[in-house]
């Protein structure tokens, strides 16, 4: 027979059995600290069970009720959700999904509709979701559907044994996130390499942001900037009105714009063009300021040099017209206000159309250049030197400018030209001619001072070049000349109001008319102007001489077509030619044009050049003679002996004949030295195999005896005077008849 348990162990058997009851049915209708040893002895088990599975019951009621509200609430946040959420069971069938979802993804079928099918029957995209599921690692993938970029996540969720049962994906359109992304960096992308530079501050007016466009402009790394106030990197050029204007704009307007001077790390002062625009919040706030920098340093500097361009002289940098032009007017007012005097030196270069024409324009103006330095290192800081154009330089005197002191300056800058300009390997020998002007004696203009300076500075030129000259009164009644005979010559050359004259050649041995030299004359032209030795000096300084001298040689050539088809024995017809004429590049084409043009042969043509012609280009005369030479065409050095230059050309260049000058004909044979010279040529004529012409042969004696020393070419008013062709034609005739050759 079992022992029967003690009062405590049944006391602990009962509580045991009441906690197991707890365990199960939650609930009792007592609380447990009500449930003393006593009450557990009289409790009814049984009752007590009653009680509680009611109790429970109705708790159980009351918790269903509030699952299922619980359950439409989640439902509702299911479905207001933006993103489309699914449920799939490990087949890919759909066991759920929100509003979104069926709208989004499903062709906005109802959630009946889709609980239970397969996803691939309803989603276009369902393979590459089958990717993503299958991972289910809770990580965002992104994929694009019709068009979207959509970003899924895949979450597994386990059952009790931790095996998975379905798969939950979240669907979120980002394609306006995307859009958002790609517009972010593109800001960036400009922010950083935009030229302009860009800084922000805060509204405390602290640096927190620019590009490396900052960085550029100001030299100043990104870490130096950032926290510090923009002032840091202020020039101290702008007073403080300049900033005061700035930030009231700013806060009127909430925009300024302007050019401000900053300074550099380095130091250097740069020009920016700057804006600086307000950012405020929806309230109105203050936010920042952002300004956006441009360093116009380049701009200003090519602004600069424009500038300068058009008030200087490209060339030779010196002052031009223009600019000269403004320093002269604003000089005649400073000295009419002080009764002062200024001078104007009006400076032309001798012979530089020589050396432009000969040796080139780029040589002409290495010379120029030079020339314009000589200037400056002769006058004072306070004169202003300018070029006007082509060699024309004028000098402004403002300060103790007296006659005296423009006369000095004057004589060392003529001294100073007469040196010779070292221009690479050439020695240039030029000179230069100067007119002088004062105020208020000469213009109280400076149109007219200029004016005057140009008429005196021809004069000093007529008068023989490398010198100067004063201008007076007379000098303008001068001018005026000039330029009548200019306008004069320039209609006659287009009306061909010229005519030429021809003064025959004799030779002695034959007895016979060689030749003739065709000279032009204008005997409608002005009465102080009809001589040649005044008029064609004119026509070659304003390069009328071009279709002048072109009118002569063909003339000339259908006079002698004429006189040969007509049996008159002329050997040939010979013409002067001007440096400006051979300096063309095409006078030899020229010339072989008007021989075809008037169907004379090449041997009947003669060309007459100086020596100073011929010696200003060597070169370039020795290729036009040598293609002159190719059809026959004759060449003779007229004057020969006057000229500068040494014999060595005579054996370069294809020349038939030297024309002893009338200055050492004049006087044979009573003077030694004229004779000696003329037996000189002739020897040095006949030791070349050339023919010596002996010009100005007025007496017999002077024809006796150069024809007893070997020349027999005469040419001289002994003879004939020259004469217009009909009478040319007729001395020919007496002349041929008188010696039995007709």
């Amino acid at each position: 027979m079992e022992p029967k348990p003690s009062r405590q162990e049944a006391l602990r058997y009962i509580r045991a059995k009441v906690d197991e009851l707890l365990g199960v049915i939650g609930t009792l209708p007592l609380r447990p600290e009500e449930l003393d040893d006593q009450r557990l002895i009289t409790l009814d088990p049984i009752g007590i069970v009653a009680d509680s599975f009611r109790l429970l019951n109705s708790h159980l009621n009351t918790t269903i009720e509030q699952l299922k509200i619980a359950q439409n609430e989640i439902r509702s946040i299911f479905d207001t959700v933006g993103a489309a959420i699914v449920v799939l069971d490990l087949h890919d069938r759909i066991e759920d999904c929100n509003r979104r979802a069926c709208e989004w993804l499903f062709n906005d079928l109802p959630r009946t509709a889709v609980i239970g099918k397969m996803a691939q029957e309803l989603c276009p995209c369902a393979e590459a979701l089958h990717e993503i599921r299958s991972r289910a690692d809770g990580v965002p993938h992104s994929t694009t559907m019709e068009g979207r970029d959509v970003s899924v996540i895949a979450t597994r969720i386990l059952d009790d044994a931790g095996q998975a049962a379905r798969t939950v994906m979240l669907f979120s359109d980002i394609t306006e996130q995307k859009r958002t992304e790609r517009d972010l960096r593109l800001y960036a992308e400009v922010f950083g390499q935009i030229a302009d530079g860009i800084l922000i501050t805060d509204a405390d007016n602290r640096i927190i942001e620019i590009n490396d466009a900052v960085t550029r402009i100001t030299g100043y790394a990104r870490e130096e900037l950032i926290g510090r106030n923009p002032g840091m990197l202020g020039s101290g050029l702008h007073e403080a009105p300049f900033y005061k204007g700035l930030w009231h704009s700013v806060e009127q307007h909430g925009y300024w714009q302007g050019e401000i001077s900053d300074r550099r790390k380095d130091g250097q002062v740069i020009p920016l063009l700057q804006s600086i625009s307000a950012a405020h919040d929806p309230a109105g706030r203050l936010t920042h300021h952002i300004a956006v920098m441009t360093d116009i340093s380049s701009i200003k500097e090519a602004q600069t040099r424009l500038d300068f361009l058009a008030h200087h002289d490209l060339l030779t940098e010196l002052p031009n017209r223009l600019l000269f032009n403004d320093r002269l007017c604003h000089a005649i007012e400073r000295t009419a206000r002080e009764r002062n005097q200024l001078a104007l030196l009006f400076i032309d270069l001798d012979r530089f159309k020589n050396v432009n024409d000969s040796l080139g324009h780029h040589i002409g103006d290495l010379l120029l250049v030079e020339a314009a330095q000589r200037l400056r290192q002769l006058v004072r800081r306070a004169d202003t030197v300018s070029r006007l154009g082509g060699d024309e330089f004028v000098v402004l005197m403002e300060t103790s400018a007296t006659h005296l002191a423009a006369v000095r300056l004057a004589e060392k800058i003529v001294a100073a030209f007469q040196q010779p300009f070292q221009i690479g390997d050439l020695e240039l020998h030029i000179g230069c001619s100067i007119g002088i002007t004062l105020f208020p004696d000469d213009g109280e203009d400076a149109t007219t001072l200029m004016k005057n300076a140009d008429v005196a500075m021809y004069r000093a030129k007529e008068a023989g070049r490398a010198g100067y000259v004063r201008y007076s009164q007379e000098h303008s009644a001068a001018m005026r000349l000039k330029l009548e005979l200019d306008n004069a010559l320039r209609t006659a050359v287009g009306k061909q109001s010229f005519e030429l004259h021809f003064q025959p050649i004799i030779d002695m041995g034959k007895r016979r008319v060689a030749a003739c030299e065709a000279l032009i004359r204008w005997p409608t032209g002005p009465a102080q102007a009809r001589s040649p030795d005044l008029f064609i000096p004119a026509a070659e300084e304003t390069r009328l001489i071009l279709p002048l001298g072109r009118w002569i040689i063909g003339e000339a050539l259908r006079h002698q077509r004429r006189w040969r088809d007509q049996g008159l024995p002329l050997d040939y017809v010979s013409v002067n030619i001007s440096m400006v004429q051979i300096t063309q590049p095409d006078f030899a084409e020229q010339i072989i044009a008007l021989l075809a043009e008037t169907g004379t042969a090449g041997p009947e043509l003669q060309i007459e050049l100086t020596e100073n012609v011929l010696m200003a280009d060597t070169e370039h005369c020795a290729r036009i003679l040598s293609r002159l030479r190719e059809h026959g065409i004759r060449v003779a050095i007229d004057d020969f002996g006057t000229g500068y230059s040494s014999l060595s050309y005579l054996k370069q260049l294809p020349i038939d004949n030297l024309k002893i000058d009338r200055s050492f004909v004049r006087d044979i044979p009573g003077d030694q030295n004229d004779c000696a010279i003329a037996a000189a040529v002739i020897g040095l004529a006949r030791t070349l195999g050339l023919e010596a012409i002996a010009e100005g042969i007025e007496t017999v004696e002077q024809q006796d005896y150069l024809v007893s020393i070997g020349c027999d070419k005469m040419q001289g008013y002994l003879h004939a005077h020259p004469m217009p062709a009909p009478e040319f034609e007729s001395f020919v005739i007496r002349y041929t008849q008188s010696h039995g050759h007709l």
